[in-house]
């Protein structure tokens, strides 16, 4: 459980430290658990069957460290990583690592500027890919990398590219395999992860390999099955997961196929997975499905949700078709990774985990007590190293005591039980992925007839995400509509940003004295209205 010093208003997780050596690089550990069980299957294709021993997966590490190595990869260079779950993406994600190249994984169903955004930024020497997205990767790539660099798909190779196959074909000495020291691991850089701010595109969190290393996974003590969910790298769940498996050696379940609920039942029961992760929204399906009330999981010990606000009823439900586990909501971010998992009390996110400090503050930083509603900040014994190339997202991100500003508010219960209640920042999430408002209303902004926009977030029902929802104030005699609009902003942005919550056009959009648009009071009209219409 959290503790709480009343002297100095903090809460910490326990204070205990890893099993596994934050001193070495992520690829010396991974290396070490898969060589301590060589037979045991650490990895599960649940698309064709396949199945890779912890042998054969350090095998193709090896491989893939020897190949890129030839391709002239050192240490700090960046690889562009934009796919989905395939049986390779772990060897070619841990050889990299193995190398001290960085990962950049991004989302496979990124429109071409999202992908340009980011690549801009890491330059990347190499760029992965899946078939499915090859065309859209190579644009990105022609636009944002200035020295072209080597392309691989995880596939057969078209385009420019060439099959991740020829970075698997064997080499000598790989069963004997063993990772250099890289240095010091608490400054050399493993991942930049993409993460939305209050305002414009991704920015790039950089995580170092102690930060992997010693950070808090999916497990708990007694679990040691099959782990599954639908993450991709791009997601830290997914992440979590991959190294869930390799630090415990835990059979990992994949799919490149996307969620739906018969897929995942039928894999859930199948494999007898002990441990899953989804967000609320794939939840929310599940329970309308016709014979939810005929389900049950009883090989499952933990279900964990996040991403998006968990209800006490949706925890509830879910909870009653495990009979030896329990489900609730995990909550983290991708700065600080998991930051509190069960137990939970009802309606919290659960306790700390290991090797975090919090703090809840009100408007003029003053640390508050149990009970008291604040904003949450965040101090990890491991913190990131920054935004990067962005020196002033990164001062802003930290208070003077280089607490993490997490933008949400939420308190601690007496029993050291943490509720997350409501988020300072803007940000929608709409299925796990999240949407910068003003991306969106940067396209909007460029159509006739727009004289001012507001994005917000208008809940689903059952609270499992939002969908984002334009507020427009028109120029005088503009006749814009709301499918001009929509198809518009479609026609240019990924799926998971299209304005599913509609078009709203008002008179005049609410405005401080300073003449900035009050997105809190937008969304309040906008809520009203969704009231009245159920009515």
């Amino acid at each position: 459980m959290a503790k709480y010093d009343p002297k100095a208003k903090l809460w910490r997780g326990p204070a205990c430290p890893s099993v596994r050596n934050p001193e070495a690089n992520l690829g010396q550990v991974v290396i070490d658990c898969l060589s301590q069980n060589p037979a045991k299957v650490i990895q599960i294709n649940a698309d064709d069957g396949g199945e890779m021993s912890c042998a054969e997966m350090k095998r193709r590490i090896a491989r893939v460290v020897h190949h890129l190595r030839l391709l002239g990869l050192r240490k700090g260079d960046f690889v562009s990583l934009a796919c989905g779950s395939s049986e390779n993406v772990v060897p070619v994600f841990i050889g990299c690592l193995s190398l001290g190249v960085v990962v950049n994984p991004l989302a496979p169903v990124f429109s071409k500027d999202d992908y340009a955004h980011m690549m801009k930024m890491t330059q990347s020497k190499v760029v992965f890919c899946d078939v499915i997205n090859r065309e859209v990767v190579e644009q990105a790539v022609e636009e944002a990398i200035k020295v072209k660099p080597v392309m691989f798909v995880f596939g057969n190779a078209g385009g420019n590219c060439r099959s991740v196959e020829d970075l698997l074909s064997p080499v000598a000495g790989e069963d004997f395999f063993i990772p250099e020291y890289l240095g010091d691991s608490n400054q050399l850089m493993a991942m930049v992860l993409c993460s939305s701010g209050t305002t414009g595109l991704p920015k790039g969190v950089c995580l170092s390999h102690a930060n992997l290393i010693e950070g808090d996974v999916f497990r708990e003590a007694h679990n040691c099955g099959p782990i599954f969910n639908f993450s991709a790298l791009f997601w830290a769940t997914g992440m979590f997961a991959v190294l869930t498996s390799l630090y415990y050696t835990r059979t990992r379940v994949l799919t490149s196929k996307p969620f739906n609920e018969e897929l995942l039942i039928d894999i859930l029961t199948k494999y007898n997975i002990e441990d899953v992760f989804t967000p609320p929204a794939y939840v929310a399906v599940l329970q309308n499905y016709p014979n939810f009330n005929r389900l049950s999981f009883p090989s499952i010990k933990q279900w964990t949700m996040g991403g998006a606000m968990v209800t006490q009823q949706m925890s509830s439900n879910l909870s009653k078709k495990l009979p030896n586990g329990v489900a609730g909501p995990i909550y983290g971010t991708s700065e600080m990774g998991i930051i509190s998992r069960i137990p939970f009390a009802p309606g919290s996110v659960g306790t700390l985990v290991r090797n975090i400090e919090v703090k809840i503050v009100d408007d003029d930083g003053h640390r508050l007590g149990p009970n008291q509603k604040g904003e949450i900040r965040l101090k990890h014994k491991h913190p990131m190293l920054g935004y990067l190339y962005n020196a002033d997202a990164t001062l802003a991100a930290f208070d003077e005591e280089d607490f993490f500003k997490s933008g949400d508010v939420g308190y601690f219960d007496s029993d050291g039980y943490l509720y997350v209640i409501d988020r300072i920042k803007d940000i929608i999430k709409f299925n796990n992925y999240q949407i910068s408002p003003s991306d969106l209303e940067t396209i909007i902004e460029k159509i006739d007839g727009v004289k001012l926009v507001c994005v917000v977030g208008v809940p689903l029902a059952d609270k499992s995400g939002d969908l984002a929802t334009a507020v427009i104030e028109r120029n005088e005699g503009a006749k814009l509509t709301e499918q001009e609009v929509v198809g518009f902003v479609d026609g240019q942005v990924s799926d998971f940003k299209r304005l599913r919550g509609g078009v709203r056009f008002v008179d005049e959009l609410p405005k401080s004295a300073a003449g900035k648009v009050l997105r809190r009071v937008v969304k309040e009209m906008v809520l009203k209205e969704e009231e009245k219409s159920d009515r």
